[in-house]
């Protein structure tokens, strides 16, 4: 995973999201963690930029490429699961 950066957007007091940073925690993987509700720049960036407010959502950046932007706590966790294999 060299080369590829990610984001978490998030809010503190959804259950999905924090089972996700357990996971992301427990895979020792480093991810930046964004408040939508603590910055109106993180909230506003989840919409204009991933399409809609929903969290947990990771923003995927490999090689400097267009983000990819992933929804849904289940599929994050896949994801990193399988990218640290």
């Amino acid at each position: 995973m060299k080369d590829t950066t990610f984001a978490l957007y998030k809010m503190d007091t959804c259950p999905y999201c924090v089972k996700t940073i357990k996971v992301i925690k427990s895979l020792d993987i480093e991810v930046s963690l964004k408040d939508i509700n603590e910055s109106k720049k993180h909230n506003n960036a989840l919409i204009q930029e991933g399409g809609k407010r929903q969290v947990p959502c990771l923003k995927i950046v490999k090689n400097n490429s267009a983000p990819v932007w992933l929804y849904e706590s289940d599929e994050i966790i896949e994801f990193l699961k399988n990218s640290t294999i």
